[in-house]
């Protein structure tokens, strides 16, 4: 995750590609050490943005060299002229610490700009001390010190580093406010319960004497507040907190920590949004503009509380008659679009149909913010999308002209990459008939995709290729002029076992591309991953398994753990039917928690019908906790979305395997 210090200027974009690309990157063009390339990475701030080929080579070289060339250059970049040249090289040698035993090189420079004249520079020196294990000096730091931003930092750096030395209860006496609450936050986290009352009442009177709180330049209070409240599993405390925070009686300041703490408390406790969204809605449209842009934040964090506040979410969205829906994908330049969008996206894949006016005006405008495949699919559910508008919108984003008609100067690799998986995303949501129309795109891409690949010398099919491979396939018959090109493709790749085979075997209705795949496939030693289920069920479907198409299907769900296991027990329940109940029910339940694989675990639960009522209890085990599943998505909100989907998807599964009007003999099985 890239670290950026809040309210700096933006860094311009990166002038190469930051995805699939065939750009030599500096280590293979000219070595890593070439100081003209680190230095154009970080003075246009590409080199914070993941996957860049800058980013990827210093992190290799210092990896290489802690003390090595790059390291000097960057070190000799903390002192350039420009304020933002400063932050990033800081910024990037504190990311650079991570994992990293204590590292000397950078101790000397983040010392001297402790003293920096930018306070954002000051800051990001502060942490980067603490990071590289020179605590003592921090600590020293923080006593001699005046400015409170510095100070802030080095104290919040001091507290959050579990071998600083710096036990909390020394700040109580801090002349600074904001240092005193971190103190008392981090207290609070591991005191004893008889402690609690007087540490409670200190953090309330202390946010209370704040109107403003400079450490919320990096993790909000009210997020550190509800950190210490779920330490300590005080989760009607938080609810009771969040409660007068929002009503106002710590003042406003209070208001604002007590909509972080209640998002927080969204992101740690399922009662949460029951509880406290009526707070959040009710203070809503009174809200000072900054305040409502963090309820209105707190609101879509959750498809729970989204879907309560959706009324009044929905009546934040722009009126589209009086003025076009502006772009929000730099929201720095427009924060009103930035947040309109964020409504937009949380109404649309909760699948509510008062988004899509906003969407459809951003597709017309050919903006393309992040996240408009997942609204758009929950348009399409909702029955709210035009097919037939958004193949067009895709049969755009194919071609490699710009919609607007015209080729631009800076559309680089990684935008084309972007366009290109946004395109076959909306394909795929769409039935085969509204995307038919698309097929000569898709082939055009197809072939500029192999000409590219070629040109390389590649021996596996590239990502281009396989998703445009699989989308013609989806698209069936109707895709039958691909086949001179399908027909000629040699390159396969482990990423998707067979994905030409199957393709042509669902446009052509033959079964002999598959069925020559499988045969001819070795099956012994191949890793667990390898997922074929979408083979074995294609040939389910057109025309059953024969005996040794049966044994390979058992083999590879039953005896390898991977997306096979999970993917394919559905085809291996259609295929044997409750014979096989007891196997799968030994493997399925061990998915249940997984954003992944539970889901399509649950899927094949509940077409198992009453055989797969011994898995129950782990149904309504994850059902009934409290607290969310401990997750790894992304963030701390895609974890959030993640446990809720997962919970909707168990809530499902156990009214279909309870249900009394499902049938008990067969469970839908052949």
């Amino acid at each position: 995750m890239t670290t950026r210090t809040p309210d700096r200027e933006p860094a311009s974009a990166p002038s190469t590609a930051s995805g699939p690309s065939t750009t030599p990157t500096p280590s293979a063009a000219s070595g890593p050490d070439r100081p003209s390339d680190i230095t154009a990475a970080v003075l246009d701030g590409s080199v914070l943005t993941p996957g860049t080929p800058a980013r990827t080579a210093v992190f290799e070289a210092v990896a290489a060299d802690p003390d090595g060339p790059v390291t000097q250059e960057l070190l000799a970049l903390t002192g350039n002229m420009g304020p933002a040249v400063r932050r990033t090289a800081l910024t990037l040698l504190g990311e650079l610490t991570y994992g990293r035993t204590p590292w000397p090189a950078p101790v000397e420079a983040a010392a001297a700009r402790l003293h920096d004249p930018d306070p954002d520079v000051r800051r990001a020196a502060a942490r980067l001390l603490v990071r590289t294990g020179a605590t003592d000096r921090a600590r020293t730091a923080l006593g001699e010190l005046t400015d409170p931003g510095t100070r802030i930092a080095l104290a919040d750096a001091l507290l959050g580093t579990p071998d600083a030395a710096l036990p909390p209860g020394t700040l109580r006496t801090d002349p600074l406010p904001e240092i005193r609450l971190l103190g008392a936050l981090e207290e609070l986290a591991t005191a004893p319960r008889e402690r609690w009352p007087e540490l409670d009442a200190r953090i309330l009177a202390e946010v209370t004497a704040l109107t403003a709180h400079d450490a919320d330049r990096g993790y909000p209070i009210g997020a550190r507040w509800g950190r210490a409240l779920h330490r300590q599993d005080r989760e009607q405390d938080c609810y009771t907190t969040v409660t007068r925070l929002l009503a106002g009686d710590a003042g406003a300041y209070g208001r604002r920590v007590g909509v972080q703490l209640a998002h927080r408390a969204f992101q740690e406790w399922r009662a949460a949004p029951d509880t406290l969204t009526p707070h959040l809605v009710r203070l809503l449209p009174s809200a000072p503009p900054d305040l409502r842009t963090l309820i209105v934040h707190a609101l879509c964090a959750s498809r729970t509380t989204t879907r309560r506040s959706a009324d009044a979410l929905a009546a934040l969205l722009p009126d589209l008659t009086t003025a076009p829906a502006a772009d929000p994908s730099h929201p720095a330049a427009d924060p009103t679009a930035a947040l309109a969008w964020h409504i937009a996206y949380a109404l649309a894949t909760i699948d509510d149909p008062r988004a899509a006016p906003y969407v459809h005006a951003l597709l017309t405008a050919g903006a393309r913010p992040h996240g408009m495949l997942a609204a758009l699919r929950g348009l399409l559910r909702a029955e709210a999308a035009d097919p037939d508008q958004l193949a067009a919108y895709a049969s755009n984003l194919l071609r490699p002209e710009d919609p607007s008609g015209s080729r631009s100067e800076d559309r680089s690799e990684n935008r084309d990459a972007l366009s290109l998986s946004l395109a076959l995303g909306i394909l795929d949501a769409l039935d085969p008939a509204a995307a038919a129309p698309c097929v000569p795109d898709l082939l055009a891409a197809l072939r500029t995709a192999c000409e590219a690949a070629e040109a390389r010398g590649a021996t596996l099919a590239s990502w281009p290729e396989l998703s445009l491979v699989g989308t013609l396939g989806r698209i069936g018959p109707p895709a039958a002029t691909a086949l001179p090109l399908l027909t000629t493709l040699t390159r396969d790749s482990r990423r998707r076992p067979g994905h030409g085979a199957l393709a042509l075997a669902r446009i052509t209705g033959d079964r002999a591309p598959v069925e020559t795949y499988l045969r001819t496939r070795p099956w012994e030693g191949r890793r667990p991953t390898a997922d074929h289920s979408a083979l074995f069920a294609w040939l389910l479907d057109h025309g059953g398994l024969d005996a040794e198409q049966s044994a390979q299907l058992r083999d590879a769900v039953l005896r390898r753990r991977g997306a096979m296991q999970v993917r394919g027990s559905l085809v291996l329940w259609r295929n044997e039917g409750p014979p096989v109940a007891a196997e799968l029910l030994a493997v399925l339940p061990d998915h249940l928690d997984d954003d992944l694989y539970g889901p399509v675990a649950m899927t094949t639960l509940a077409a198992m019908g009453p055989h797969a009522r011994p898995a129950l209890p782990h149904l309504r085990a994850l059902i009934d906790r409290r607290t969310r599943l401990p997750l790894c998505v992304g963030s701390a909100d895609a974890d959030l979305r993640a446990d809720e989907r997962l919970l909707e998807a168990a809530e499902r599964t156990v009214a279909a395997l309870t249900d009394p009007t499902d049938p008990t003999d067969d469970g839908g099985a052949p």
